[in-house]
């Protein structure tokens, strides 16, 4: 496992430090609003690598949604915020890391963004062989407003086993 998530860990840095190709040649706005969509990643990582709900709930839009591989709908930031604390940060052990890999990340205008990737959450120093506690597709709208990127709408999806 412990390979595993160092691999997840390298390819990830990889990906979330490259500029996609829909990116190259736009100019430097679209670079600059890669660079900050790829923040709020890793912000959302950061904050629930600390169990900061406040934190990550900031990182919505207030009429945001977020739907988990379950079909389970949780509608607006304060909703989000507070499952959040009440359910995932209080159920899962300390030792549980959250990863987001960004794979694709596609501009449908100035101020609109969709994303997909992966999103890993294993005990930090897993044994070898030991499955992530959790491992889904995600795709995410993000928006523009007055200059800074909030998450839209985030869906995941269970990932197919071969």
């Amino acid at each position: 496992m412990k390979a595993l998530l160092c691999a997840i860990v390298f390819w990830g840095s990889l990906f979330s430090g490259s500029v996609p190709a829909a990116a190259r040649g736009q100019g430097d706005e679209r670079v600059a609003d890669t660079v900050a969509i790829r923040q709020v990643s890793a912000s959302l990582d950061a904050a629930w690598n600390r169990r900061d709900a406040a934190a990550l709930g900031g990182l919505f839009l207030d009429d945001a949604d977020f739907q988990w591989h379950t079909g389970e709908v949780l509608s607006g930031r304060k909703q989000i915020e507070q499952y959040f604390a009440a359910v995932v940060f209080s159920q899962l052990p300390a030792d549980f890391r959250h990863l987001t890999m960004i794979r694709r990340l596609r501009f449908l205008g100035p101020d609109a963004a969709i994303g997909d990737g992966t999103i890993v959450v294993a005990r930090e120093k897993a044994a070898e062989g030991e499955a992530p506690h959790l491992s889904v597709l995600f795709t995410c709208v993000g928006q523009k407003i007055d200059g800074i990127w909030k998450i839209a709408a985030v869906r995941l999806m269970l990932v197919p086993r071969g």
